[in-house]
């Protein structure tokens, strides 16, 4: 019999003994961890095996939270007394992250913290209460439980309500006063900058709630029904009080969480064509109530992802969708009153929201699911434990599904039969196909340039109406970078979910259009895994820039000789090797460069199909003025070695000059990646001011009088360049920074081909006012016209059409 045993964390192992007799199926594994790791935190578990010859093999693997206790928390809320251990709550991680936004706010720029923060905490962490619940606390009027779970008087909530809102947030209640306080207090308790009214539509409640709100609740404003009207035409009182440009609808039985309005309005201003959003439904115990709805074939409605991890990467990216549910809703309110709102013959609940979305799309507008605006949402406390009502309205779910299917079967697509399969097939609406793109790291825009280029190529691709899924090699996920991807609708597959290329394409590969690969060297792994599980897909590889051409510029610029020339061409000849392997082996390969897909052509003698890759900027309408700008600039990340060559060349051969003929002329160096040393070194040397990462690099071109890019070696197209055009900042370039951006010499820019010309350069737009706005306008005119985002689309759009890839006519 083979021996097991359990190593955890790299430690000494602990012996696993099997059953005796051995059963011939699977048999449980108990083994009784020990204390140390009993911990609340996370652990690394290893399952090894001894094979026939003693030697010890891995049979699995997995990192796991270890809890350091195991009372439920439903159980602690029951048995144990206030105030509760809030770090174990299931929904611990989204009051933190509320508490660290308001803390970062009022650290970075002053925001106040909410004045009642405290009792907002307490009103969250405590039991959610009930009118109806026999076993709960026994209170006077006007209390509720205090800090220590003793009945304290109800003090007013002082939400930030504003006098011009831009959303109004109307919350339809019956009775339930204590759940609708929750709602409130979490109103106040989430982050936000969006400017916002409530609008509390009382329903009929015989509870008091209209007058308790009136003492506790200054600010919001509340319509009164005198006899319940139900869900939808409560919605329908409210918003027709409401005064902002968009409005929401919430259940009062929902607890937003942090910056749920700024994620519920940016799909309007990033997809012009939105016209209702919902929210990711989470429930208390941290499971995924829906992430967007499906509406069938037969016009049944699915609520995707249900009981599933709301932090999987399939339901964390925004998309578009069949409905959204009217627990946490968003639409335009002109949009909302030219639809006619929720449709009276859905009174008085149920498929009035599925309704709406149809409607919505009728009129030419989208459906979207906002995966970051998160809600919490207890589920069927409105009714609370009202037996008799909660069953009266369920029966209007069997009236109004049929009308529903009545009314919109000529807009139902797709199966019939519902499946997880075909859920996940059809899920993304609105789409023409599936790219997946590789990359080596997830896009960083505000460190290099290359990743602008990721995330404008992806963008490009969106806009051919292909859903994009990226896949980084390092399978790393990069918080607010991540994010920001999956708020654009880009699905990112990231570990733990994902744990190597392999994995993913043997489990999704068949499912790819396309296949987008940058940088040889992640295409040189990803290759063969291609072509094993994506047999059909066309792949396209982005060269960024030819890497041997690179390298060898840099060996020339060192001037390297005898020993240490020939290994540096002996290392430019096996990237050569591998670099060209790879483009014989892609469909097409897009490069910046049009000097560069040339000496493709040249080398692989006209066999690999090459494409020009798009370059897009977004620079503004017009350049910021000459008045109040100085000295000189360079930006670049200093991981690149060109860059990092390019200022020490030029602070070594040029700054000295410069600084003798200009005196006064500073220069600034901005950009991730720069050492302690390099940092020290340069900022010593006089004028030099050492800047390092900025998060908008607008600012640097907007601040400066001159961009210089000294660059000696390296390929592609320099980003960097090009956006300074864009900005409207005269530059100084050597011709290797000028390569294939089609900046002219004495017209958009200054290309210095030696030092005499360097200081010339400088000396002549330093010292020159007209000469320096002529040549702003000419750069930021150039740029405009040759990298522009329709531009660049066509440029996509010829990619796919070549490779017969469909696209939009």
């Amino acid at each position: 019999m083979r021996a097991y045993r359990l190593r955890i964390d790299a430690g000494e192992p602990l012996v696993i003994e099997p059953p005796n007799p051995l059963p011939q199926h699977e048999w449980p594994l108990q083994l009784r961890l020990p204390s140390s790791c009993c911990d609340g935190g996370i652990h690394h578990f290893s399952l090894e095996q001894a094979d026939a010859t003693g030697v010890w093999q891995q049979l699995d693997e997995s990192l796991d939270l270890v809890p350091a206790q195991l009372t439920p928390w439903p159980a602690l809320l029951a048995h144990a007394r206030p105030p509760f251990p809030d770090h174990l709550s299931p929904l611990a991680t989204e009051h933190q992250r509320s508490l660290s936004t308001w803390l970062h706010w009022a650290d970075a720029d002053g925001t106040p913290l909410p004045p009642e923060l405290p009792l907002l905490q307490r009103l969250l962490s405590h039991p959610v209460r009930l009118d109806q619940d026999s076993a709960g606390l026994a209170l006077p009027p006007g209390h509720e439980p205090g800090p220590d779970g003793s009945a304290v008087p109800r003090r007013p909530l002082a939400l930030p309500i504003a006098a011009t809102p831009q959303v109004s947030v109307v919350i339809p209640v019956h009775g339930q006063y204590a759940v609708t306080r929750r709602c409130l207090a979490a109103l106040a308790y989430a982050p936000t900058r969006v400017p916002f009214e409530v609008i509390v539509v009382d329903d009929g409640s015989s509870d008091g709630t209209s007058e308790a709100l009136a003492l506790e609740a200054p600010g919001v404003r509340v319509v009164r029904h005198d006899f319940a009207r139900g869900f939808n035409q409560a919605c329908c009182s409210g918003a027709a009080i409401a005064k902002a440009p968009y409005l929401v609808l919430l259940n009062n039985d929902t607890e937003p969480c942090a910056r749920w309005l700024e994620e519920l309005l940016f799909p309007f201003e990033h997809w012009p064509d939105t016209g209702l959003v919902g929210a990711q439904l989470v429930l208390p115990d941290g499971r995924l109530q829906e992430a967007g709805c499906i509406v069938w074939g037969d016009g049944s409605p699915w609520n995707y992802g249900r009981t599933r991890n709301p932090f999987e990467p399939g339901f964390a990216y925004a998309r578009q969708v069949d409905y959204v549910s009217g627990a946490a809703l968003m639409i335009c309110s002109h949009l909302w009153r030219q639809v006619g709102g929720f449709s009276p013959e859905f009174s008085p609940a149920y498929y009035e929201d599925t309704d709406l979305a149809f409607k919505v799309r009728e009129a030419g507008f989208v459906v979207r699911y906002a995966p970051q605006a998160r809600v919490i949402h207890h589920e069927g406390l409105s009714n609370g434990s009202d037996t008799e009502a909660t069953e009266g309205l369920k029966k209007y779910q069997e009236i109004h599904g049929p009308l529903f299917q009545r009314k919109w079967a000529h807009a139902f697509s797709g199966a019939t039969e519902p499946t997880y399969d075909e859920a996940e097939r059809i899920k993304d609406r609105g789409i023409r196909g599936r790219v997946l793109f590789i990359d080596h790291d997830t896009p960083r825009p505000d460190r290099d340039a290359g990743s602008h280029a990721a995330l404008v190529e992806m963008e490009l691709v969106q806009a051919l109406g292909y859903k994009v899924t990226l896949l980084p090699a390092n399978l790393a996920w990069l918080a607010n970078y991540t994010e920001a991807l999956q708020r654009c609708g880009v699905e990112v597959l990231h570990a733990p979910f994902v744990l190597s290329l392999g994995q993913a394409l043997a489990e999704r590969g068949g499912e790819f259009d396309a296949v987008y690969v940058t940088r040889y060297t992640v295409a040189q792994a990803a290759l063969p895994l291609l072509r094993e599980h994506c047999p059909d897909a066309k792949v396209l590889f982005c060269n960024a820039d030819l890497h041997y051409l690179r390298q060898l510029r840099a060996a020339c610029a060192e001037s390297l000789e005898g020993d240490d020339a020939q290994r540096a061409l002996e290392a430019v000849e096996l990237v050569k090797r591998q670099e060209l392997e790879v483009i014989r082996q892609v469909d097409l390969t897009l490069s910046y460069s049009e000097v560069e897909r040339g000496v493709i052509e040249a080398e692989t003698l006209g066999t690999a199909a090459t494409a020009a890759c798009p370059w897009v900027l977004e620079g503004p309408e017009h350049p910021a003025p000459l008045a109040g700008r100085e000295g000189l600039a360079f930006l670049g990340s200093y991981n690149h070695p060109p860059n990092r060559d390019a200022v020490a060349a030029f602070l070594a051969e040029l700054w000295p000059a410069l600084r003798q003929r200009l005196p006064a002329l500073s220069l600034h160096l901005y950009g991730s990646g720069l050492s302690r040393e390099l940092a020290e070194a340069w900022g010593e040397q006089a004028g030099v001011v050492v800047h390092g990462w900025v998060a908008e690099a607008g600012s640097v071109y907007n601040r400066h009088r001159l961009f210089i890019a000294p660059l000696r070696s390296g390929a592609g197209l320099k980003g960097k360049v090009v956006a300074a055009a864009a900005h409207g900042i005269p530059q100084v370039l050597s011709p290797m920074a000028a390569e294939a951006t089609g900046l002219r010499h004495g017209q958009e820019v200054w290309i210095a081909r030696d030092h005499q010309q360097w200081l010339e350069g400088v000396n002549l737009l330093i010292t020159e006012d007209n000469t320096w706005q002529t040549m702003s306008t000419a750069a930021h005119r150039f740029a405009c016209g040759h990298y522009g985002r329709e531009q660049g689309l066509q440029l996509m759009r010829a990619a796919f059409e070549r490779l017969g890839l469909e696209v939009p006519q």
